[in-house]
C-alpha cells in the first residue's frame, strides 16, 4: 500500500516532491512494507474525512427537506399572536441541541409528567373539556373536622361543607406521563358562586406538596390532605365553589391566571351545592357570572339532569350504586333572575316572601344577555317540593358563548 512519487500532482508537500516510493499507510510506520489491512491509504495532503460521529446530523436542511409552518399562521388577535409565539419559543427550548428537533410525539408520550385532576370519572386530560367540568371526583370536604385533627385520607368522599366550621379538604392528584414528579404543588382555593373564575376572586386555603409515580409505576396517583383548615362564610351558607391546582413547574406548569377546568387539566372544580330536602327541598343562592368569559353574547339556562346519568352522585353517596331515582316533584320551580352588578356580600334580594306563582314570572331558565366589561351576578332560585326518600333532582346552571360552556354551577336536590 503506497503512493508513486506524482500519484497525487495536487499536492504541495514535502513527500510529494521528493524522489522515491511514499508510503502512506499508518502499517508501513509500524514496520510493515506490505500489508492488507483494508484501510484506505491517506497522504498528508489528502482531504479526510471530518472526525465526528453519524449521528445527530449536522446543522442545515438536507435535499427534500420543507421548511416548517409559520407558527403565528392562523392567529386571530394580538392575545392569541403572543400566545403561539410563546409556545413557538417554549417548542425551541424543548428542542434544544438537536438542529431540527426531535419529534416527540403527544404530550403525553413525552419523558416528562402529566398531571390531572379529572372533570369527571374516566378524564385522561384531553383538553378543552366539552361536558360539566365543575363537578370534580376528586376533591372531598370532611364538615366539623380541623386538618390538624383529619387523617391523611378523607373521612367521607360525599361530604358537604358546613359553614361557619371547620372543614378538611382533599385531593385526589394523578400523574399520566411517562416521568415521575417531585415535589408537585397542590393548591387549594374557595371562591364565592360563580360561573367563570379568575385569579381577582381567588382566595387561597392552603398549598402541599406531593411526589408522584410515573404512569407505569403503581404509584401515579395519590390523596393529598390540606394542611389548612377551612371555615366557610355564612353569606353564602357554605355553598362556595372549591378549585385545586396541581402543577410543577419546571417540568408541567401552568399559568398563574389558569382557574378553568374546562381549559386546564392541572385545575380541578367543584361548583355543587347539595340541599337535603324536608318539605320542599329549598334555595336562594347569589350565583356570579364571573370573568373568565370575554365580552359578548351570551347564554344563561338551567337544566333538569337525570339522576341514571348524574354520575357525581356516587360521590355523594360514597357508593358506585349511589341508589338515587328520579324525583316525581310536585312543585319544580328552578330559574335565575335577570343579571344585576355585582352588589357583593351585603346583597340581601330573596323571592322567598312571594307567592311561587308570582316567583314563577320574575324568573327565568333560559336567557340571552350580552356580556360587557361589568361583572355580573343572578339570583337562582329552587322549590322543589315531593321528593321521596332515596329520590334526587339535579339542575345545572351554566353560561355558554357560542356554543361552547364556560362555566357552571350543580345544585342537588335529594332526600337520603
Amino acid at each position: 500500500m503506497s503512493n508513486p512519487n506524482g500519484d497525487n500532482p495536487d499536492c504541495t508537500c514535502i513527500c510529494h516532491a521528493a524522489n522515491g516510493v511514499i508510503y502512506c499507510c499508518r502499517c508501513y510506520a509500524d514496520g510493515c512494507a506490505d500489508c492488507n489491512c483494508g484501510n484506505s491509504s491517506r497522504c498528508c495532503g489528502d482531504p479526510g474525512r471530518p472526525n465526528r460521529p453519524d449521528y445527530p446530523k449536522a446543522p442545515g436542511w438536507e435535499p427534500g427537506d420543507t421548511p416548517g409552518t409559520n407558527p403565528l399562521d392562523g392567529a386571530t388577535d394580538p392575545t392569541d399572536r403572543k400566545h403561539r409565539f410563546d409556545r413557538a419559543v417554549i417548542d425551541i427550548l424543548r428542542e434544544g441541541g438537536m438542529p431540527k428537533g426531535p419529534k416527540f410525539g403527544p404530550r403525553k408520550d413525552e419523558f416528562l409528567p402529566y398531571l390531572l385532576i379529572r372533570a369527571a370519572a374516566g378524564d385522561r386530560g384531553n383538553r378543552p373539556y366539552s361536558g360539566a367540568f365543575w363537578e370534580s371526583p376528586d376533591i372531598f370536604v370532611a364538615p366539623d373536622l380541623a386538618a390538624d385533627a383529619a387523617p391523611d385520607t378523607p373521612t367521607t368522599l360525599g361530604g358537604v361543607a358546613h359553614a361557619g366550621a371547620p372543614n378538611t379538604l382533599w385531593a385526589h392528584v394523578w400523574n399520566l406521563g411517562r416521568s415521575p414528579v417531585y415535589n408537585a404543588r397542590v393548591e387549594f382555593y374557595w371562591f364565592n358562586p360563580s360561573l367563570g373564575f379568575n385569579r381577582d376572586s381567588a382566595n387561597l386555603i392552603g398549598v402541599t406538596y406531593v411526589d408522584l409515580g410515573s404512569r407505569e409505576s403503581g404509584n401515579a396517583h395519590r390523596v393529598v390532605k390540606c394542611p389548612v383548615t377551612w371555615v366557610p362564610t355564612f353569606v353564602n351558607g357554605g355553598h362556595e365553589c372549591l378549585v385545586v391546582r396541581v402543577f410543577e413547574p419546571l417540568t408541567d406548569p401552568i399559568a398563574l391566571s389558569e382557574f378553568n377546568a374546562g381549559n386546564d387539566r392541572h385545575v380541578g372544580q367543584r361548583n355543587i351545592a347539595v340541599v337535603n330536602a324536608s318539605s320542599p327541598a329549598a334555595l336562594e343562592l347569589h350565583v356570579r357570572l364571573g370573568c373568565g368569559a370575554p365580552q359578548g353574547n351570551a347564554q344563561l339556562l338551567v337544566q333538569r339532569v337525570p339522576v341514571d346519568g348524574f354520575g357525581w352522585l356516587a360521590v355523594l353517596a360514597d357508593n358506585r350504586d349511589h341508589g338515587y331515582t328520579e324525583a316525581t316533584l310536585t312543585t319544580d320551580i328552578a330559574g335565575f333572575t335577570y343579571p344585576t352588578p355585582v352588589r357583593g356580600d351585603a346583597a340581601t334580594d330573596t323571592l322567598s316572601e312571594l307567592p311561587l306563582d308570582s316567583v314563577s314570572r320574575l324568573i327565568s331558565r333560559d336567557l340571552s344577555i350580552v356580556r360587557g366589561c361589568d361583572e355580573l351576578e343572578i339570583l337562582f332560585f329552587l322549590h322543589a317540593d315531593g321528593i321521596a326518600t332515596r329520590q334526587a333532582a339535579v339542575y345545572r346552571i351554566m353560561q355558554t358563548m357560542d356554543g361552547v360552556i364556560t362555566g357552571g354551577y350543580t345544585v342537588i336536590a335529594r332526600r337520603p
